[in-house]
């Protein structure tokens, strides 16, 4: 498994709260599971000032990926932040 660290823009779509589509480096993808809030990401005793989710998407040729987005709270785009190949 490889790790890539970025920091890029995505357009995400939501569906009773969660993630389900995503259009990321000119591509669609499909979210392919049950999206969850990355682990370690909400040790401090005050709430964060960003929302993030983990998911594995797949894209329409077939390559299904993990992906890490953030959003500040009130900000206007997701960065993904790693993806698992």
């Amino acid at each position: 498994m490889s790790t890539i660290d970025l920091t890029e823009v995505a357009t995400i779509w939501f569906a009773d709260a969660l993630p389900v589509r995503m259009l990321w480096q000119r591509e669609r993808w499909r979210v392919t599971d049950r999206p969850t809030e990355p682990e370690g990401l909400y040790w401090g005793t005050h709430a964060p000032d960003f929302a993030a989710w983990r998911f594995q998407a797949t894209n329409e040729a077939g390559v299904s990926r993990v992906f890490d987005v953030v959003r500040r709270h009130g900000g206007p785009f997701w960065n993904v932040t790693h993806i698992y190949d």
